[in-house]
Parts: C-alpha cells; structure tokens; sequence
C-alpha cells in the first residue's frame, strides 16, 4: 500500500446519507427496547461502581480531602462533555458511542483509535472493578468467618512460574463469568438485572449518608487541610477518578437499543451524569469527614470509615501509634459504636452490588463498540454477528468476557487506573472537538460523483465535508480549516495546563495559552450551520470549548509516566489498524468497486443512518447548489 492510499485512507469519514431513516444493512439488528428509566440506570449503574467503592481512598493518598473537589470538577467537566454527548447521539443514534462520532467527524484513522481507547474504558475498567469486586466479598466473608487461607488466596494466589512475588486473583474471574452470562440472554433480562443491582447499590449508598450525618461521627479536622498536597494534588486527584464518569459514555452505547432516541438519548446521557454526580461528592464528603486518610486505605475505605469510628474514638484514630490494627479489626474490644460496626458489614455485603452493576455495564458496552467497528470492517467480522431471537451480540459478548476475565485473573490493574482515566479523557476532547467541527461546517453529507467529474478533480462547491468519488468521503482541504484550528487548541491547553499543575516557567504556560487564545478566536469567526431539529448543544463553539479546556487541564496534569502507558497502547491499535483494519474497512470496499455498480447498491455496503432531518437536508442542498453557480 503506498502514501497516498494511506493517507487518503486515514483522512477517509463515515459517510451518512440524510435521506435513509432504517438501516439496510442485511441480518439480525439490535433491538430497541430499553426505555428511559432503564438507561438512566445503566448510567449509573456504570459510573457509581469502583470510584466509589475504591478510588475515593486511592485518590485521598494523592489529594487529601480536596479529592470531593476533584469529584466535582470531573463532573462539572462531565457536563459540558455531556451535552456534545447528547447531540451526537440524538442526531446519530448507533451503538458505537465515541468511535462512531469521531469516524463522523475526523475520519477512520481517529475513529479507530478513539474506539481503541474505549477498550480501556470498558473492558480494562470492568477487569479492574472485578478485582475490587473480588476484595470486597473476601472482606465481608473475613468478617463472618475470620481470616482463611482459602479467602486469600482467592484473591492472592501464587504462580510462581510469572514470579516469586506474581499473584493472580481468581474470584474475579466469577464476576465476570457471571455477568457474560446474564448479558447473553437478552436485553430485557440484562435490563432487569442491572436495574435491580443499582437500586440495591443506591440504597446502600443511602445508608452511608445516613449514618455518617447522623451518628456525629464527621469531624471537621479531617477535612483540613483541604489541600495537603496543593491544586496540583487536587488536579492529580481529578485525573485519577475521571474514568468513574464513563457512565454517560455507556448510556450513547446503548443508542441503537433504545426507544425514541432522539429524546430519550439526551435526557439519560445529562441524567445519569448529574445523578452520579451528586453521589461521588455527598459520599466523598461524608466518608473523608468520617476518619483520617490514612485509615481510609486503597481497597475498602467506605468499610473502614465506618469500622474506624465503630472501634476507636476520634481522639485514638489521631493518636494510637498502632490505629490501623487497632480500629480496623471485627474484633476489636470494647465496640465504641455497635451500629456503625454492624453497618461495616452491611457495606462489605452491599458494595458487591454497586460493583457487580459497575462490571456488568462495562461489560456491556464494550461488544457494542466492538459490534460496530466490525460492521465497519475494522475489526473482527464475528463481533458484528448478533443473534435473531434475543438481540444480542452473542459471540462477541463471550469473547469480551473471556478476554476480561483472563486480564482480571492474572493482571493487576491498580497501577492502570491513571491510563484509563487519560484514554478517557482523550476519547471525551474528541466528542467536544467533533461538535464544534460539526457546527463549524455544513453537515456530512455523500457527495455524488458524475461523469463529468473526473474522481481527481476538486469538486466546483466546498459546500461538503466530504470531497471525492461516489463511493467514499474524505476531507476536502478548503475544510480542514476546523479540525486544524480545535487541534491546536486543544494541544496549547493540554501544555498549558502541564505548565500549570507541574510548576514550570512563565513562557510554558504563557505561549500556549496564546495559542489557544488565537485558534478559539478564530474558531468563533467560522460560520456556523443551522442548529438540528433534534437536540442540540447549546452555545457553540463556548460550551465544547470549555469542555475541552476542562478535559486538556486534567490531561495535562497527568505524568509522564502516565502518558507513555497511553501512547504505548495507542501504538499497538495503529499496529492493528495498518494490519487489519485498513485492509478490511466497508469504506474502502465500496471505494473499490467498478463505478458502473449503481450507487444506491454501493451505498448498502456501508450501514448508514440519518444525520439530518429531510428539512435540513433540503437547506443544505440548496446552499450547495446555490454555491456551485
């Protein structure tokens, strides 16, 4: 393959037709029975699972107290992002979430590698929740039957063929198989399922307000100093528990299975974010105010909040040379507060719901995003199979589970937590960067080649993003214009936020900073194209902006270290791409075939959806024609 078909294949975009209201892609289809309630759940479900359960201690080591700012600040991040989130998957209701938003947007090459980031928000992040899901249970069996070595090594078993010290974690791999197991029956028992495992975790939560504001038991002294570590500990803090809002993402997987999308896709992606939102910070809150960070510990501080308090006055958690031994023990004598002891416990049981539906949604999304990069041809042709009777991609749900499972077993994913939280981060500046792209330039539409156009001659309008032959669609040059200006401003606030949170010298901080004034001013200057007719993002390009200003100050926050993780994992999906994907993808199929097949057959090759409504379309194809004379 030379440049010029690599080039031309990376810059090449989804093509959507604005005419087509079903899709005509042959076979089983997902199904679209889930209904608003169902998906605020799975929102939810998704989001309030490890970052609640295990991050608020991991990431009070990191920013002390200010980590219920952190929390807020990623939600408030959250909801910019949100709301590019809910145009795109009003406008373009398909499963592929973020992937298939970029694809849109930027072209096949971003869209693969957004879609390949998504694979560290779902399926590594299902892995790492299993492994909390699995210290969780193990703590609350502890606590029925004391300590025993069968317990342990469930959790911490050794293989010493990786290594004296290798440990793997086999009762995470039961979640798992658990949870593939209900996913493959159908979409109304999966439905059920999760809704019934969030409202237990919810109550659970529930209690844990409950009994923090009413047994006296938060101490003000624990929340000060609010900043022990300075902002950049809070901002590090905010990079580490970002990837807990993955819910909204999960909620756009889900839009090819839900019903009226067009209202029901917003309303769930805003919905869930806020009701996460509101639970991370008054959770956080009261159990940093509960007891002193450093008896919080990495795996089970909402249980040793509690067992603190229950065991040791708040005087003897400050003072006691020994308050990790001595607070943190079922059998510690005398029991200074019996309830909050007996609710150490009723956390240790009900925890496992909240990771349970955390897992579940996970391990629901990520063969829906892997279903439609295989429609796509980018990936494996046997994720896109999707059984007639329940509506469910069966075989790529079990792999995906199989995958996880093993990842859960035999990797410890605790180091990853700040990767995932960058690929997220990186998945979600795209989704902001594609609206502003969208709303800067008319609407992708399939521009129809014609004998009198040879297929190297620049088109007479520059109406359209996409430029080219009949069969494919690519970037026109006069319309990179957009993609140029959020590129540049999105890399001038990720190094100024780095200047920032890293302490460095004036100009590092001062040259990006122009550079992201420049770009937004010229952003501002594009014309803008007539809002859609069903949701749409309201003050464009301000709130995208903000959204990925937000987004590039928490990016940039991050380490090095963290970083290097990220590119390396970006560097094995081009390796995939320019192996297989490329080869494989429908665009370049259709892009190949003899131009005497009728263009209505081509377009079946590709499963299109509408972007537009017909009252859109027709403006646009006005203003086109209006242009070419």
């Amino acid at each position: 393959m030379n440049y010029t078909a690599v080039y031309t294949a990376i810059r090449r975009r989804r093509p959507l037709n604005p005419r087509q209201t079903t899709p005509t892609s042959a076979g089983p289809r997902l199904k679209r029975s889930l209904s608003l309630v169902d998906l605020i759940f799975y929102g939810v479900g998704c989001s309030v699972g490890a970052g609640i359960y295990s991050l608020v201690g991991i990431g009070a080591d990191l920013a002390g107290p200010s980590i219920a700012i952190s929390f807020l600040l990623c939600g408030v991040a959250c909801c910019f992002t949100s709301l590019a989130y809910a145009e795109f998957a009003a406008r373009v209701p398909l499963a592929g979430s973020a992937y298939t938003f970029t694809y849109v947007t930027f072209g096949e090459l971003c869209g693969w590698l957004v879609g390949w980031n998504l694979t560290l928000g779902y399926a590594i992040s299902a892995a790492a929740v299993a492994r909390s899901w699995a210290e969780y249970v193990v703590t609350f069996l502890e606590a029925l039957v004391g300590k025993h070595w069968a317990l342990t090594r469930s959790t911490h078993f050794p293989l010493s063929w990786f290594g004296s010290d290798y440990e793997c974690c086999p009762l995470a791999m039961a979640i798992i198989a658990f949870c593939t197991t209900i996913l493959v029956t159908g979409a109304k028992e999966s439905t059920r399922f999760n809704t019934a495992m969030t409202i237990m975790n919810l109550l659970v939560l529930g209690f844990v307000l409950l009994v923090g504001s009413t047994t006296g038991t938060i101490q003000s002294d624990n929340l000060t100093p609010i900043f022990p570590h300075g902002v950049a500990g809070m901002a590090r803090g905010a990079g580490l528990v970002f990837f807990s809002y993955l819910g909204f993402d999960m909620c756009s997987c889900l839009s090819e299975e839900v019903k009226n999308p067009e209202r029901n896709m917003p309303i769930g992606i805003v919905g869930s974010l806020l009701l996460s939102l509101s639970i991370y910070v008054a959770v956080s809150i009261v159990v940093l105010g509960m007891a002193p960070v450093n008896l919080l510990g990495e795996d089970v501080p909402i249980v040793n909040a509690l067992l603190a308090n229950a065991c040791c006055s708040h005087v003897e958690q400050l003072t006691l040379a020994d308050a990790k031994d001595a607070c943190l023990s079922y059998s510690c004598s005398p029991i200074v507060h019996p309830m909050l002891h007996f609710g150490s416990r009723i956390i240790s049981f009900g925890a496992m719901f909240g990771l349970t539906a955390a897992t579940f949604a996970c391990l629901m999304g990520q063969p829906r995003v892997f279903y439609t990069m295989a429609q796509d041809g980018l990936f494996f042709k046997v994720y896109a199979r999707v059984h007639p009777k329940t509506g469910v991609p069966t075989i790529g749900t079990v792999l995906t589970g199989i995958a996880t499972a093993l990842v859960a077993c035999l990797i410890d994913l605790e180091p990853l937590a700040n990767a995932i939280s960058l690929g997220t981060l990186q998945v979600f500046t795209f989704v902001n960067a594609g609206v502003i792209i969208l709303r800067t330039s008319p609407p992708p539409t399939l521009e129809i080649s014609t004998n009198a156009r040879s297929q190297d001659q620049e088109p007479a309008s520059d109406s359209s993003l996409f430029v080219g032959d009949a069969n494919t669609a690519t970037l026109g040059r006069k319309k990179m214009k957009p993609h140029w200006l959020t590129l540049f401003f999105t890399i001038g606030a990720i190094f100024a936020s780095a200047g920032v949170a890293h302490e460095k010298n004036y100009c590092m901080v001062f040259v990006p900073t122009l550079v992201c004034i420049i770009c937004g001013c010229f952003l501002f200057q594009l014309p803008k194209s007539p809002r859609p007719d069903t949701f749409a993002c309201p003050m464009v390009p301000v709130v995208p902006m903000v959204g990925i200003i937000f987004n590039s100050y928490m990016m940039g926050s991050m380490s090095l270290s963290t970083w290097a993780v990220v590119m390396l994992w970006l560097c094995f999906g081009l390796l995939f791409y320019f192996v297989y994907g490329i080869h494989r993808s429908k665009l370049r199929i259709t892009e190949n075939r003899s131009g005497a097949s009728d263009q209505n057959e081509r377009l079946e090759e590709v499963s299109m959806f509408p972007l537009l409504s017909h009252a859109e379309s027709q403006s646009y194809d006005s203003l086109a024609n209006h242009s070419s004379h």
